[in-house]
C-alpha cells in the first residue's frame, strides 16, 4: 500500500475517536503509543506502529513510526509530510485536520457528540436500542446532495459508535470504540475498529493505543516538527 493511501486513510481515524468524560476541564497534550492493522477487501494486510504526539495549541499531530521502518508522519494545516531520515519524502495536500481529529476533540471534551455540535450538521431522530442512545444528524440542507446522514451511538454516556451514510442513505462507514481507559480525568479508548464498504465490500483497521499520556510537561520538542524548511 502506497504512503498517501495509508496514511490518509489511518490519519482520518482521528477525525472520530475517544471521549472525555470530565466535561468541566480541558486538557492541553497527549501522546500513546499505537498499532495500526490494515486488512483490504482483496485480502493485503499491514501493519504500522510508533507513537502520536499531539498539542492542541501547536495543532500539529506528529507520527513517530518504528515499524515497519522509521519514519516520521506530520499532519500541518491541510499537509500530511513524510519524513525519512531528515528528509521530505512526499508531501500531500489534504483538509484541514487538527481541531477534528480525536486527539483535539478529547482533549476539548467534545467527542460525546462526535464534534458535530460545533459543524452545521443538524441533530434529529433520538432513539435507544437497549443501553445505547442512538442520535441521527443530518447535513445541512446546501450539502445534502453530497453528504448523508451520521448516525452516533452512546454507550454509558461515552462514544461507541458512528455510522456514515451516503446521500442515499447506504451505509459507507463504521466506527467502534472499545476498551476504554481513564488518564487523570480523561475517558480514551484502547481500540478503535472502523469498516469502510465499498461497492459492498468491506476494508477493515484496527488502531489500539496503549501507555497514553495526558498533560505531560517533557518531550517538548516531540509536540512540534518545523516543517518550513522541508523541500522535495
Amino acid at each position: 500500500m502506497n504512503f498517501s493511501h495509508r496514511s490518509f486513510t489511518f490519519l482520518l481515524l482521528a477525525i472520530c475517536l475517544p471521549l472525555a468524560i470530565c466535561k468541566g476541564q480541558q486538557y492541553t497534550r497527549i501522546h500513546a503509543d499505537f498499532s495500526n492493522k490494515i486488512k483490504t477487501a482483496s485480502g493485503g494486510q499491514s501493519l504500522t506502529m510508533g507513537q502520536v504526539f499531539y498539542d492542541r495549541n501547536i495543532k500539529q499531530l506528529i507520527y513517530y513510526v518504528t515499524f515497519p521502518e522509521k519514519e516520521t508522519w506530520v499532519t500541518s494545516d491541510t499537509v500530511v509530510y513524510q519524513i525519512k531520515d531528515d528528509k521530505l519524502i512526499s508531501k500531500t495536500a489534504t483538509f484541514s485536520m487538527a481541531e477534528f481529529t480525536v486527539f483535539h476533540l478529547a482533549l476539548n471534551s467534545h467527542l460525546q457528540d462526535f464534534g458535530l455540535k460545533n459543524t452545521r450538521y443538524i441533530a434529529g431522530d433520538v432513539q435507544r436500542e437497549g443501553d445505547l442512545v442512538i442520535t441521527t444528524w443530518a447535513p445541512p440542507e446546501k450539502a445534502s446532495e453530497k453528504l448523508g446522514n451520521i448516525l452516533v451511538s452512546v454507550k454509558s454516556k461515552q462514544l461507541f459508535g458512528v455510522i456514515f451514510q451516503d446521500p442515499q442513505g447506504v451505509i459507507i462507514r463504521k466506527q467502534f470504540f472499545e476498551d476504554y481507559q481513564l488518564i487523570n480525568g480523561l475517558a480514551f479508548p484502547g481500540k478503535i475498529i472502523e469498516i469502510n464498504i465499498s461497492n459492498g465490500i468491506e476494508s477493515y483497521q484496527v488502531t489500539s493505543y496503549k501507555n497514553v499520556v495526558v498533560d505531560e510537561m517533557e518531550n517538548d520538542s516531540k509536540y512540534f516538527y518545523n516543517t518550513s524548511g522541508l523541500r522535495l
